[in-house]
């Protein structure tokens, strides 16, 4: 049997009731300047019509490789019942085959030349395993409203990892022998797992962010509602608590841990979600 030709990268993202954003993250994956990667879609439970939606994509460049190589680069995958962030992107890793994986949420918009710029920095970066980028903030209309920029080095980005995740999740790109050798996310951190992934990269894994804004990132009222700001806010410390049993910083960090703990249980929530707005906006 003839072996078919592996996508480059494998694009993992989950889907619970993303209409109407959902449309505008699939085509900015679609309309990549980089075409060769296959993108794993988990629907997690949604009850709107994501999955109508996802069902009816017609990917041309997909049609088109078809009839070459055989390949197809969507593939669907739903769930019968919602099983949270860190366990559907485990369950599309499964199936990823490229040499690198890619995220991507499912209200955020990539520009077109993100995967030719990430891809391109892993060739002239050898050494750097995993890669995010600066992003342009977005508003629920797609208005810019600000930008992140975070830090580069991966010397910088682990010392930024003390106090939250440095890589912004949805730009994040690495070998996968990265995500092989770390298996995957851990579901107990939901809703953070992205930061807990990073903790336990940090020992093993050069980071690096591309002084690039290559990706929409949308900022939301639904992102920061008071129950998963406070739940957000525990699952957090809860992070740090660990990162400091397993040894990934001295005795100091227990100051930051205290702090953590102050601002989780003592801070009255509407000054903790003006304070969460303010810092994703400077």
């Amino acid at each position: 049997m003839k072996k078919l030709l592996n996508h480059k990268i494998s694009v993992i993202m989950s889907v619970h009731n993303g209409i109407p954003r959902l449309r505008e993250a699939v085509e900015s994956i679609l309309n990549q300047t980089f075409k060769n990667f296959e993108f794993i879609i988990v629907d997690d439970a949604s009850t709107d019509d994501s999955w109508k939606y996802l069902k009816s994509i017609k990917d041309k460049q997909s049609l088109r490789s078809s009839q070459v190589a055989g390949l197809k680069r969507i593939k669907l995958i739903k769930n019968k019942k919602n099983l949270g962030l860190a366990i559907s992107l485990n369950k599309a890793l499964k199936f990823a085959k490229g040499n690198y994986i890619a995220r991507m949420d499912a209200d955020d918009i990539s520009l077109p030349k993100r995967f030719e710029e990430q891809v391109k920095f892993f060739k002239k970066h050898p050494s750097v395993d995993i890669c995010g980028t600066w992003v342009n903030l977005i508003d629920d209309v797609g208005k810019i409203i600000g930008e992140k920029k975070y830090p580069i080095s991966d010397k910088e980005i682990k010392k930024s990892l003390a106090w939250y995740p440095p890589i912004i999740h949805p730009t994040l790109m690495a070998r996968s022998q990265v995500f092989n050798s770390l298996k995957g996310y851990d579901p107990s951190f939901d809703m953070a797992e992205d930061y807990e992934l990073l903790l336990r990269a940090k020992e093993k894994f050069i980071m690096a962010n591309i002084p690039q804004k290559l990706l929409l990132w949308r900022l939301w009222n639904k992102r920061r509602s008071r129950r998963s700001m406070h739940e957000l806010d525990k699952i957090d410390l809860r992070i740090k608590i660990e990162a400091l049993k397993r040894g990934y910083f001295g005795p100091a960090y227990l100051l930051i841990i205290v702090k953590k703990f102050l601002t989780t249980y003592l801070l009255p929530l509407p000054l903790k979600l003006a304070i969460a707005k303010f810092t994703k906006l400077a």
